[in-house]
């Protein structure tokens, strides 16, 4: 399990070979008491991580900026990655944020991250409030679902690992049973899985007394977002996070406000939880970057087997893939578990549509053995 902050300490320049691409990203920052100073380098912040997901880079080792666009902060990014020579390019206010598109001469390490052009399925089990009458003030019964819908388009915006599902109901189960987990896999095709909980959206205690009859003295709105990424066919919890935040809510008691409107979105507690959810799903990306694409076999004909994989997941025709067999056993508590055993078998992607793909064995004698239901990887599996 990997843990990860809210708030990644960002920016790294170093000198790099002499081969690098340029990447462009632009990132956002809430404009807070006025400092427009802060919002920018935030905003900064966000677009070198933007770019450097963007080329596949792994955020990990400490650098430092060393062509003076930062000069006056302390701004550091933890990567595999080195960027040198960024730029920005343009910078605009929007309704309290501000935009800040930047241009980065990066040098990723790809060995880190051989898949990196593959895409993984992630199932995205809806938000959900914790507690339901904390939302009673501003009738905030949306704001699980609202907050799903917003996460989900953040992680689209920049991610090159992942492309999204998300499942029609929340799973709450904290241990999903093996005909759970192998009913979601068959259905979506992925081990991937994400859910989450609003923990907090309650009030704070009230600050002074507002006079005004439009309004109630200011009280602090709190937000606390709980997630979890897991690969359920390894039964393996990859990342686990606590986010949280706060704003003052400036509305009276009984003023309704739906976190689906724009207006929600434009109060100081949407921008504060904007800024959550967009730490929250780059977090996401980083780890799913480097996780295994494992495809399923679903269905056996002569000497070519179908794999619900396709030209949307990144595979091409000609890729290669290792069989891995998959086999049931019961585990010490009597539990149905699987059992995965990495194959001789080799595949060659010889047709290809957007959400499948046909294989032929490069040694068909092997081909009897595999079943519906086994496992095809890009790359060398571990058990």
């Amino acid at each position: 399990m990997r843990q990860s902050t809210v708030i990644v300490p960002l920016l790294c320049l170093l000198s790099a070979p002499a081969s690098a691409d340029w990447y462009e990203a632009t990132g956002q920052a809430v404009i807070r008491s006025a400092d427009r100073a802060d919002a920018r380098a935030e905003a900064v912040q966000d677009a070198v991580r933007k770019a450097l997901l963007y080329s596949g880079a792994s955020v990990r080792s400490v650098q430092q900026v060393t062509d003076g666009l930062l000069t006056q902060e302390t701004l550091f990014l933890q990567t595999q990655g080195e960027v040198q020579n960024v730029q920005i390019i343009s910078e605009t206010e929007e309704h309290g944020y501000i935009l800040v598109t930047i241009r980065a001469d990066i040098f990723p390490d790809q060995k880190q991250c051989s898949n990196v052009r593959l895409k993984k399925l992630l199932m995205i089990s809806p938000f959900q409030l914790s507690h339901p009458e904390q939302a009673i003030t501003g009738q905030l019964y949306e704001l699980g679902s609202s907050s799903t819908q917003l996460f989900i388009q953040k992680l689209q915006e920049f991610s090159h690992s992942s492309t999204s599902k998300l499942l029609p109901q929340s799973i709450r189960q904290t241990d999903l049973s093996y005909q759970d987990r192998q009913a979601l896999q068959r259905q979506y095709g992925s081990p991937y899985l994400l859910r989450a909980r609003l923990e907090d959206v309650s009030l704070g205690e009230r600050v002074g007394t507002n006079w005004s009859f439009w309004s109630d003295a200011e009280r602090e709105r709190f937000y606390r977002l709980e997630l979890e990424l897991l690969d359920i066919q390894q039964q393996k919890q990859l990342f686990s996070q606590t986010y949280q935040t706060s704003a003052i809510w400036d509305f009276q008691d009984r003023t309704v406000i739906s976190p689906h409107s724009q207006r929600f979105w434009r109060t100081g507690y949407g921008k504060s939880i904007d800024r959550v959810l967009n730490a929250a799903a780059q977090d996401i990306e980083e780890v799913l970057r480097c996780e295994s694409v494992q495809t399923q076999v679903v269905l056996v004909d002569a000497e070519r087997l179908m794999l619900n994989a396709g030209s949307a997941q990144g595979l091409k025709i000609g890729d290669e893939l290792t069989v891995l067999y998959r086999r049931q056993h019961k585990d010490s508590t009597g539990q149905w578990q699987d059992q995965l055993t990495i194959s001789d078998l080799k595949l060659k992607i010889t047709e290809l549509s957007h959400q499948s793909a046909w294989a032929e064995a490069v040694n068909a004698a092997y081909l009897a053995n595999v079943q519906v239901g086994d496992l095809a990887s890009p790359e060398p599996a571990k058990n």
